[in-house]
């Protein structure tokens, strides 16, 4: 089951949102595809990807495997990361652990 349009731009408002306080810079949705480092590359370096997992875990309420879960690929974006949420919400409701 994927996350229609529907249910996905209600995360990627809230993350936009997130991403922007944290990197001191605001994001529009037309840029949900582009490189965060291209967007903000004073902020977005190898600490702000950290940042930005640290934020994912503690806004969102899912664990970031910084192994499993390739930093590259998923934190490109704030469409990358909002589909890494979106999947481990989906793991963590198929397995009961949400609340």
């Amino acid at each position: 089951m994927n996350a229609t349009p529907a249910t996905a731009a209600p995360l990627r408002d809230r993350l936009r949102e997130a991403l922007a306080t944290l990197l001191g810079h605001p994001l529009a949705a037309a840029d949900d595809e582009v490189s965060l480092a291209e967007i903000v590359p004073e902020r977005y370096d190898s600490l702000g990807v950290l940042d930005a997992v640290g934020l994912v875990e503690k806004e969102f309420g899912v664990p970031v495997d910084l192994v499993v879960d390739d930093l590259r690929s998923t934190f490109f974006s704030v469409a990358t990361i909002a589909a890494l949420i979106e999947r481990k919400q989906r793991d963590a409701a198929v397995l009961g652990l949400l609340p």
